[in-house]
């Protein structure tokens, strides 16, 4: 198995690990009072470097947001895990923001930071969902960032009901 497809494999493994740890949610339920926000996968940025990417984020009917990401970029080996703190859903866009937890850079813990995950569809006929770059944020943070193509993976947004 190479070393991205132990990451992948190991990147899903989290989105549902976080997902069993809300109560009341499982991965073939997921609630549908609130907003959610998911994905894993790949992208190339602007500045050419590779990044992994899976996340998992649900705002629960009482408003509160729980929620994980991982974030690897494969050019500088800098992986970032974040619990997630914030989530707005705006129709098939979320906003996820968080404060990270654990790095390999330990500069980069106890920052907040955000991104913006986009859900385009399913199908070969869709355009590709897309994918910020993290950015140092706060949850009354109105995101504008670039979104990039993401390979190998897909992201899903639900909003609220």
């Amino acid at each position: 198995m190479t070393t991205l497809t132990v990451v992948r494999v190991g990147l899903f493994a989290l989105t549902l690990v976080a997902l069993g740890f809300v109560p009341g949610v499982s991965v073939a339920d997921p609630p549908s009072a609130a907003g959610s926000a998911t994905g894993h996968g790949d992208f190339t940025a602007d500045d050419n470097q590779l990044r992994t990417f899976s996340f998992s984020a649900i705002q629960q009917p009482n408003g509160n947001v729980a929620g994980q990401a991982e974030l690897r970029n494969q050019t500088t080996g800098v992986v970032v895990h974040m619990d997630v703190a914030c989530l707005r859903v705006d129709g098939n866009t979320a906003f996820v923001i968080g404060t990270i937890t654990n790095s390999n850079d330990p500069t980069m813990e106890g920052k907040t930071v955000g991104f913006i995950a986009q859900d385009n569809g399913e199908g070969t006929n869709s355009p590709s969902d897309k994918l910020s770059r993290t950015v140092i944020a706060d949850c009354s943070s109105l995101l504008s960032l670039d979104l990039f193509p993401i390979q190998n993976g897909n992201i899903q947004v639900r909003p609220a009901d």
